[in-house]
């Protein structure tokens, strides 16, 4: 009975357990096939591994001064592709030594990695470590670069994806192609992927031709690029390859004498960085903007050499900076800007603010500002042209009309003065009745005809400056004055070619046209020249041929505007032609400095005016500009053995460049040389190498009865 009773309960379990080895066998069957099929769906949506080498990229487009310096690049930028054994060892190596040193003994995800990252993780509270290898940073770099997920994407599914593609790429590619995979791939910043481009991003070479320090910066770059960029940040850049070196000491892939060598290499890199690419970084935005208008779409890769000297635009933020720093405060201003050319429109150097890291802002061609007191020089301007003459008399008592009574700042009426005297002094009086009498709309078509293109209010507050305009259109509406009376279209571009050196694009040279002519213009040269020898600009009177005004607009903007005519007239004279001199000597000059804040609701203090910091600042400018020779002494034998000797000097009274040849015997030669060594001391005094005694003597002759106030500075 007992057993007829247990035969039922056997067949139950035995029937249970059938039934749930059926289904277990059933679900796997269902779990492999899903798990085959998921695979393969993920498989089958992988980039093809024999197109791995394929860069879909934006253009590149690189920004170079005239000297060839790389002053910005945009786009993304590759280079040649380098397999791993042709680089110096040392460089696959320094970046094994911080992003997988078991790359040779893992076989695509190193579990151990894994771990040991995780446990440092855990007692540091924070990431500090991460546990992916090469060949896993390989695959997410192919499928963030195929599009298929956002650099940001961190799900499941692209986890699973980079898992399977790290398995494919081992087993499809050898070890050292995998490295060469990811050294000519990974991203280094600033638009810069593959080592051999950001060697020549960062070094200006070859990545066949890295040192062992320059290969420890590259390293170090990867784990963050902004963070660690050599341009951006050069001190932290040294950190982290200090920290780079050290893994590679620590791999046996170096020895310990890397350390003794450290301090030199970190001395002369951080000597040799340059902050010459954040102040350029204004004009190259500017330049790169100009571009489509130009050639059209960018659509390919290409090279744009430009106009600027780099050691003038270096030079110019420095000084402006420097004044910055010692004055802001003072004189309570946050902000500069200047822009350098020559008349016939080349920019040689463009500051747009006092630091591009902090504000994009383009100060020198965007900012729209009220130009004060330099917008005088219109409306007298159109007064000569009108027939008026520097020696006509004008009443400087204060103008009123309603409300507006605008002040003369510190000068003290006189009565009457001569209009050339109204300029130089910047008295806003003379300036109203002289605008009302020409009437303010022939103002403006003689502003129009200058360059000036933006919104003009017709009616007398215009004639102080009161509209708002650009410091690229004010820059150009003065270069006529030092062009001969031409019209000036200012560029940046010489030439655009793409990456095989086909010219796309080449500067030429532009129709000439006269819009001042030659008796008006000879008479606002005088009076700008008599600005900056006892008028408001007398902070930047360091060269006799240096003319300009000044101007400011209720303590909110001060300005500077100076030029410099062309001296050189000879073209068989040896020319240093990459000195800065030559260029100003043979073309000409025209600057202009502005101060002030970006909100107007900030005001500066009282005194703020630009015949004060501004014209300092141009001045300092100016002595570095001239401080080169612009000439070359040249000295070769003749057929009796003596020796010729050319020189080019500036003749005293026209002030142009002549060139004197002679021959002379060695002693005669040697007694020059002595009795100039003998005479140096005597030139060493400040005197002015040109002489100016023939321009004295021609305006003592015209303007021997008009007095000369010693004021302070009003524009």
């Amino acid at each position: 009975m007992d057993g007829e009773d247990s035969l039922p309960l056997f067949s139950h379990i035995t029937y249970f357990l059938k039934s749930f080895f059926r289904l277990c066998v059933g679900a796997s069957f269902f779990f492999a096939f899903a798990v085959l099929v998921g695979y393969y769906w993920l498989t089958t949506t992988l980039p093809p591994l024999q197109k791995f080498d394929a860069r879909v990229r934006s253009p590149s487009v690189t920004i170079q001064a005239i000297d060839g310096t790389v002053l910005a690049t945009y786009g993304d930028s590759f280079e040649e592709f380098l397999a791993a054994e042709d680089l110096p060892p040392f460089v696959p190596n320094a970046f094994l030594s911080v992003e997988d040193r078991r790359f040779y003994e893992h076989n695509g995800v190193d579990f151990l990695g894994v771990l040991r990252a995780a446990w440092r993780n855990f007692h540091a509270h924070r990431v500090v470590q991460g546990g992916s290898t090469l060949t896993q940073q390989l695959a997410k770099n192919m499928l963030m670069a195929s599009g298929r997920f956002p650099i940001t994407d961190r799900s499941l599914m692209r986890k699973l994806q980079e898992f399977i593609l790290t398995l494919k790429i081992e087993s499809y590619f050898s070890k050292p192609e995998i490295l060469t995979l990811y050294l000519n791939r990974v991203y280094f910043g600033a638009g810069t992927y593959g080592i051999d481009a950001a060697s020549r991003r960062y070094f200006h070479k070859s990545a066949r031709e890295l040192t062992l320090f320059e290969a420890a910066i590259l390293a170090g770059i990867l784990r963050a690029p902004s963070r660690y960029s050599p341009l951006a940040n050069p001190q932290r850049a040294c950190s982290r390859a200090n920290l780079v070196l050290t893994a590679m000491e620590k791999a046996g892939f170096i020895g310990p004498k890397w350390r003794d060598e450290w301090p030199e290499w970190q001395q002369n890199f951080l000597a040799s960085v340059r902050d010459i690419e954040k102040g350029s970084r204004y004009f190259a935005d500017w330049v790169f903007e100009t571009i489509p208008s130009i050639i059209g779409p960018i659509d390919q890769d290409l090279t744009v050499v430009t106009t600027l000297h780099t050691g003038l635009q270096h030079k110019t933020e420095e000084v402006l900076k420097k004044f910055h720093k010692e004055f802001g405060a003072e004189y309570k201003f946050s902000q500069a800007a200047s822009i350098i050319m020559t008349p016939s429109g080349a920019v040689l150097a463009m500051v747009g603010g006092l630091d591009y890291g902090r504000s994009q802002f383009n100060r020198a061609t965007s900012a729209m500002r009220q130009p004060g007191s330099a917008f005088k020089t219109f409306v007298y301007l159109t007064a000569l042209e009108e027939g008026y003459d520097l020696d006509d008399k004008f009443d400087d008592s204060p103008y009123e009309q309603g409300e507006w009574k605008p002040g003369n700042y510190k000068w003290k009426t006189q009565g009457e003065i001569s209009l050339l005297d109204a300029y130089v002094y910047s008295v806003n009086s003379v300036c109203i009745r002289l605008a009302k009498e020409v009437g303010i709309r022939k103002v403006i078509k003689i502003a129009r005809r200058l360059g000036i293109s933006s919104p003009l209010q017709a009616n007398l507050t215009l004639s102080l400056g009161s509209s708002e305009l650009t410091f690229l259109e004010l820059i150009r509406a003065y270069a006529p004055f030092f062009n001969y009376g031409y019209a000036c279209y200012p560029y940046g571009i010489y030439e655009i070619r793409n990456k095989s050196g086909e010219i796309l694009y080449q500067k030429s040279e532009d129709r000439p046209i006269r819009i001042i002519e030659d008796d008006v213009l000879t008479k606002m040269k005088i009076m700008m020249r008599q600005v900056i020898a006892r008028g408001t600009g007398r902070a930047a009177n360091v060269d006799p041929y240096i003319a300009g005004k000044t101007g400011s607009n209720g303590n909110r903007d001060a300005w500077f505007f100076w030029g410099r005519d062309p001296m050189v007239d000879n073209d068989k004279a040896s020319w240093n032609e990459s000195s800065l001199r030559y260029i100003v000597d043979r073309e000409g000059m025209v600057g202009c400095v502005w101060i002030g804040n970006d909100s107007t609701d900030l005001t500066m203090a009282p005194y703020s005016t630009g015949g004060r910091i501004p014209t300092r600042i141009g001045g300092e400018l100016n002595k570095f500009i001239l401080s080169e020779k612009p000439y070359i002494e040249e000295k070769s034998r003749n057929s009796a053995g003596e020796i010729r000797e050319t020189k080019v000097e500036e003749d005293g009274d026209s002030g142009h460049v002549i060139q004197q040849t002679q021959f002379m015997s060695m002693d005669q030669l040697l007694q020059v040389e002595t009795e100039s060594e003998a005479n140096k001391d005597k030139n060493e005094e400040g005197t002015p190498t040109i002489s100016v005694e023939n321009l004295r003597k021609t305006e003592e002759q015209v303007y021997s009865s008009l007095r000369d106030f010693d004021i302070p500075a009003q524009g």
